[in-house]
């Protein structure tokens, strides 16, 4: 387990770590880092558990749609990890400028479709809408700092840069042939 640090002293470290990692960057020697998540639908259940590098996270439908509520939906994790991004995010930038934060929240919130993803209605959109984030921070920041938090969330979040500038996403569904 990590030391405990209030959140000033941890941006301290971060920023250091960070100085450090961007020089190595700059050397031109590190290639991009690889990204992975897998599921394995658990027969019976249908949980998908998401398994990203040593981790894992279970994730579940609700009654309505045949599971049994164990944990967070797609759509769900999906803000969650823009959440996660957004606080983090917010850490390398704040440590980068010297903004001392003594408390940092994130909630994001949206709304998801059913009739859009079960084809009930044609014209209902499929994907999660309304998403709206809202940044709470304590500490000596004044409102030129939280403008210029603001501004690069907006241009250095990736996850909210996934989102709102979507990358293209190849796929393909193949038969499993068993060993």
């Amino acid at each position: 387990m990590p030391p405990t640090w209030r959140l000033t002293e941890y941006l301290e470290r971060k920023r250091r770590l960070v100085d450090a990692y961007r020089a190595q960057l700059r050397t031109g020697e590190l290639a991009p880092a690889p990204l992975r998540a897998s599921v394995r639908v658990a027969a019976g259940t249908g949980l998908r558990p998401v398994r990203i590098r040593d981790h894992a996270v279970v994730t579940d439908a609700g009654a309505a749609l045949g599971g049994f509520g164990l944990g967070a939906s797609a759509p769900e994790l999906l803000l969650g990890a823009l959440a996660s991004c957004l606080a983090h995010s917010a850490l390398v930038i704040a440590a980068d400028r010297g903004i001392a934060l003594d408390e940092l929240e994130v909630d994001v919130s949206g709304q998801l479709d059913y009739r859009g993803t079960l084809s009930v209605d044609a014209e209902a959109p499929v994907p999660p809408t309304g998403l709206r984030y809202v940044v709470r921070v304590a500490g000596a920041c004044d409102d030129a700092d939280l403008a210029q938090l603001h501004a690069d969330l907006d241009r250095l979040c990736p996850v909210l840069l996934a989102i709102t500038r979507p990358t293209s996403v190849a796929g393909r569904v193949e038969r499993h042939v068993d060993a």
